[in-house]
């Protein structure tokens, strides 16, 4: 499915146009169990935990967003998907399928995925995951 939008500037005039491609994961026929579907997300205490520490360490917390998060997970290897392409693609023929190699939106391990490859990004620059938070990641990042 093709999901489109129109983005408005500050006066909300028409700016651009957006359209991302998205799955519907929730006609899929597969079946995993919510553990295999989880990906961890902050909790209120591990939110908590790190404002009294900006604050004590007199830090200014930032926030951010990562744009198309979940279409940079690479899909594993024993879990192929395949879809049917959007209505009206120009480069597919009726009949075609497409092999998914990165997540996209609407699949229901897309959140697993991203978290996964983003806990081996930040694991890999020397940083540990706290044992009671598995959104909290502490140690140095400096040489």
């Amino acid at each position: 499915m093709c999901v489109q939008t129109v983005k408005k500037d500050e006066d909300f005039n028409p700016d651009r146009a957006k359209s991302r491609i998205v799955v519907l994961g929730n006609h899929k026929a597969r079946y995993w169990s919510n553990a295999d579907k989880y990906a961890p997300v902050l909790s209120q205490l591990g939110l908590f935990l790190l404002t009294s520490m900006a604050v004590q360490h007199k830090r200014h917390l930032k926030q951010g967003d990562l744009k198309n998060a979940f279409c940079q997970a690479t899909l594993p290897n024993d879990e192929p998907t395949i879809i049917h392409p959007p209505a009206g693609c120009p480069f597919t023929k009726l009949g075609m399928f497409w092999c998914l190699k990165k997540s996209l939106y609407g699949l229901r391990r897309a959140p697993r995925h991203w978290f996964k490859k983003i806990t081996g990004i930040l694991k890999s620059m020397g940083l540990r995951t706290s044992a009671h938070d598995p959104c909290i990641f502490h140690g140095s990042l400096l040489p």
